[in-house]
């Protein structure tokens, strides 16, 4: 009874479209009060443990270096160096949107962030160069998933924070997988513009090839800075994500000279604001969490399941199949943040790697911002492309099955989410 009251107080206060982290704080507190005898109090104790975290100073550091990026000129220069090496091809300009994305979610850690800064250069040239515009969206949409998978992950610092895990090791998970989707994206993405005979724009000239990648050198250089010293251990994530927020500056300053005072200012008001969500979920889902604690529910669950089947590829499928049905209604951050208490002690049961369940479940909630009805880079794509949602949606299908394609390859191959935070302990 104390359960049914609890989901079912979160599912109609989702369902009237609260705040999240509403919706998960009320949740615990209903039950507080209705269920137990313990102080209201708790809560706040709770809330305020949960986001007084040393690691979780890494989500606003990479999200201030990721506005710093956008801002500072990053995102252009790694467009026109995309274009200099593969936009001659056929279908060169969707090509240069998908890697383009790959090396601005290595920089970002964010899915909105990059289907922002690709977009908003990328969907009018290929509106201009004859792409059909419903496809130019849900490809920029479909690439900016990229952005919680390929490290720096700021989904992935939620994660290791409430699974216990080591956030350097979560965040190099997510390179191998992110590729992954990357390959599935960009192949799908040539198969469409070789059937509609979509030609890619100029000629390789390797002389253009070297002028843009001498302009883009700092830009590229960040994401080896960031990853270099997170694997070489020459810092911590948490101190890696504070040198990728100076090191943006520094560029957007004195090398780019597209930042100033102002935009830095405007910047530091977007991190906040972002910041400040993300922690308002963290703080609510931390008191979520300690109801689920208190009614053993994650124990139950595993008893159930193991109960039901005692096979691992049954329990993969349905973490797959529970990832992708929550990924439609709620964003990355706190599904993975309610859901991972729940199934990691499950996922220990059947003797699944906790950074593989990470993949796991990253990945699919990635795949969640390109599916209805919420879907949040679709929207981004769509108002930058001006388009309507319902003419996007049919669109982004296809890429929607092959990311999908893309996590089973992830969530039965445990080498592609492992072989790289192995090599870091060896």
């Amino acid at each position: 009874m104390n359960i049914a009251l609890l989901f079912g107080t979160f599912l109609i206060l989702m369902a009237l479209g609260l705040p999240i982290a509403l919706t998960m704080g009320a949740s615990a507190a209903l039950y507080i009060v209705c269920c137990t005898n313990i102080s209201p109090l708790i809560i706040m104790q709770q809330t305020v443990s949960g986001v007084n975290n040393y690691v979780l100073l890494a989500a606003p550091f990479f999200i201030m270096a990721g506005a710093l990026m956008e801002s500072g000129g990053i995102s252009k220069r790694l467009v026109r160096f995309c274009m200099s090496l593969v936009g001659h091809f056929t279908g060169g300009l969707a090509m240069v949107v998908v890697v383009a994305c790959a090396f601005f979610a290595a920089m970002s850690g964010s899915a909105i962030a990059t289907t922002a800064a690709v977009g908003a250069i990328m969907i009018p040239y290929m509106y201009n160069n004859g792409y059909d515009k419903d496809f130019a969206c849900a490809l920029t949409a479909t690439s900016g998933i990229f952005g919680p998978l390929i490290p720096p992950s700021i989904v992935m610092v939620l994660y290791a924070v409430n699974a216990n895990q080591s956030v350097g090791t979560m965040l190099i998970a997510g390179a191998v997988p992110g590729f992954v989707m990357v390959l599935c994206t960009g192949l799908l993405a040539v198969f469409v513009c070789r059937r509609n005979g979509w030609k890619g724009t100029g000629h390789f000239d390797i002389k253009e090839v070297w002028t843009s990648f001498i302009d883009a050198i700092w830009a590229i250089l960040s994401p080896l800075i960031i990853l270099g010293g997170i694997y070489s251990g020459i810092f911590t994530a948490t101190e890696a994500a504070a040198v990728a927020c100076f090191y943006s500056m520094i560029v957007g300053l004195f090398v780019y000279h597209e930042l100033n005072f102002k935009t830095m200012i405007e910047d530091l008001g977007k991190a906040m604001k972002s910041t400040g969500n993300i922690m308002l979920i963290v703080a609510s889902s931390c008191a979520f969490s300690f109801v689920l604690s208190r009614e053993h529910v994650a124990s139950t669950a595993a008893s159930a399941m193991l109960s039901f089947s005692g096979s691992r590829i049954v329990f993969l499928i349905c973490v797959v199949v529970i990832m992708l049905i929550t990924g439609c209604f709620v964003d990355a951050s706190p599904a993975v943040m309610v859901l991972a208490p729940i199934l990691a002690p499950i996922a220990e049961q059947y003797g699944v790697s906790l950074v593989h369940l990470g993949a796991i479940m990253v990945t699919a909630t990635s795949i969640g911002m390109v599916t209805p009805p919420l879907g949040m880079n679709m929207y981004m794509a769509a108002q930058i492309g001006s388009r309507p949602i319902h003419k996007v949606i049919p669109a982004t299908i296809p890429f929607i099955f092959v990311t999908i394609i893309g996590l089973l390859v992830v969530t039965f191959v445990p080498q592609i989410s492992l072989w790289l935070p192995s090599l870091m302990h060896t």
